[in-house]
């Protein structure tokens, strides 16, 4: 894993000192325009699948620094934006900054899969709408809305997003629906997904939708991105995949002048083909500090968001990039370059889980009894328990971390240079927390969630559950263990750098 910068680190820090001030409101002031200020990092904004009951919903990464590949979950990866309206689910969020005002909008496909399972209900019966968010800020956002774009005949309205057309001043929205015919008002009949569009200058009036890609098969999940005066189209080839069709369910890269044009001069297809099982979801954006573009693909099945990367949009030739670390499990969403303020004042508002820097030794502190991590009698030996205990200084009383993937840590004790464990690999309540001889097991992997209030809460990767001190003890000597996470302050821990 490629160590994590120093500048992003001094970032994290600035943007925690902060935090306060933000979530009392005290930091409101509108998002920079692109010619205002350079930007510094990437916001990554994405929902999280069906598999659990909150996974349609909107949630937010944040780069390390200005670094395109290696993103923290922020919000102690929970959901930044829920909907109530419509479905009451939200997928392939998207979200895209007005060029003229900084105002943000995030919009997103107004469908809940999860406890349904019905594709083809969701392709004949589905929604027509848009889900609709606003923000000044990228904190501070409005209520959900639903807004509707797909005509009668359509029966979903799919992953839609957005482009700016500077000629017109306006944005050209699309989205994949499939189009029934006019006598077929129950939808009962056969059809494809094709991409749609409409124009809008505020996410609140639309024009009558039009057709804009039809090659007379299903496609969907459109980019768009500019350069030079030619933009460059990525769409998923939506047909099941055959000996006839080798290039069904990966990506087709096609280029035109004008936004609107409906007869796209083709690049390249198969684009990830070799290199995922099978893509969707593609989002492009090019990078802060170079002429070169990142595409992530979704390996829907499998490892999900995989990135690529050209230096070259026309030639239609894209690389896979192996050194890369993703939010946990985002699904198709959007990556927003932003300002040092923004990124500030999203770590300020949401804080992050990659709170700790690797090669530092910490000492970690109570925000319930003000005392501290503690390996029992200084004992060097597996089994040994963690307490808490008035902080002295000793190396049994330091504790480094070290990333092992999808957000989670290893964390050692600095006099035994053992790991910490739940004991047994107990999924219960109550089991302690023990150093251990390290063997890779999830029971020693934790993620570290900023709470937002200076404190963060340890969360075991085997039992789900949180490190917390056992019965609200105050006592030095006292036991810690795992229980259910409950956002109580036996659960919320202080870090401070040892000297």
């Amino acid at each position: 894993m490629k160590k994590t910068r120093s500048r992003w680190w001094a970032t994290i820090v600035a943007g925690l000192t902060v935090m306060g001030a933000a979530l009392a409101g005290a930091v409101t002031a509108p998002a920079a325009t692109a010619a205002d200020e350079p930007y510094v990092g990437y916001l990554f904004s994405y929902f999280a699948g069906e598999s659990t009951a909150n996974g349609e919903q909107v949630y937010f990464g944040l780069s390390q620094g200005n670094d395109p590949l290696h993103y923290i979950d922020l919000n102690g990866n929970r959901p930044v934006l829920t909907s109530n309206v419509g479905t009451g689910g939200v997928r392939d969020p998207f979200i895209i900054r007005n060029p003229e005002t900084g105002r943000f909008y995030q919009i997103a496909t107004d469908l809940k899969i999860h406890g349904n399972g019905n594709w083809d209900g969701a392709q004949r019966h589905g929604s027509r709408n848009l889900v609709v968010w606003e923000s000044a800020d990228l904190v501070t956002w409005s209520q959900p809305r639903l807004e509707l774009v797909s005509p009668p005949t359509a029966g979903n309205t799919w992953a839609p997003e957005a482009y700016w057309d500077d000629a017109r001043g306006e944005f050209v929205v699309f989205w994949a629906s499939k189009l029934y015919a006019e006598s077929d008002p129950n939808h009962t009949g056969s059809s494809y997904n094709r991409m749609m569009y409409a124009t809008t200058s505020d996410f609140r009036t639309f024009s009558e939708a039009k057709v804009w890609v039809d090659p007379g098969y299903s496609v969907i999940d459109s980019t768009v991105t500019k350069h030079d005066g030619t933009y460059y189209r990525f769409t998923k080839d939506e047909r099941n995949n055959t000996s006839s069709t080798p290039c069904s369910k990966f990506i087709t890269a096609e280029q035109a002048t004008d936004l609107r044009d409906t007869s796209w001069d083709f690049v390249a297809d198969c684009i990830g083909k070799g290199d995922v099982s099978a893509g969707e979801g593609p989002t492009i954006f090019k990078s802060n500090t170079e002429d070169r573009w990142y595409m992530f693909i979704d390996e829907f099945g499998g490892r999900g968001y995989v990135p690529f990367t050209t230096t070259n949009l026309a030639s239609g030739a894209w690389t896979p990039v192996a050194d890369y670390q993703m939010p946990t499990k985002p699904r198709h969403g959007t990556v927003l370059p932003v300002t040092q303020a923004e990124y500030d004042r999203l770590l300020a508002a949401y804080g992050g889980s990659g709170t700790v820097k690797p090669g530092t030794w910490y000492s970690v502190e109570s925000a319930h009894s003000g005392l501290v991590w503690d390996v029992a009698k200084q004992s060097k030996e597996p089994g040994a328990r963690l307490n808490q205990w008035g902080s002295w200084g000793g190396t049994n009383q330091q504790f480094g971390f070290t990333a092992v993937g999808d957000g989670y840590h290893t964390i050692q004790a600095r006099h035994s240079g053992l790991v910490l464990g739940v004991s047994g690999a107990s999924t219960a309540n109550g089991a302690d927390i023990v150093q251990q001889t390290s063997s890779g097991g999830t029971n020693q992997q934790f993620r570290v969630r900023a709470n937002g209030d200076g404190t963060v809460t340890f969360l075991n990767r085997n039992s789900g559950k949180a490190l917390d001190l056992y019965d609200f003890a105050t006592e030095p000597g006292a036991r810690i263990s795992q229980y259910t996470d409950n956002g109580n302050a036996v659960q919320k821990w202080i870090l401070r750098a040892a000297s």
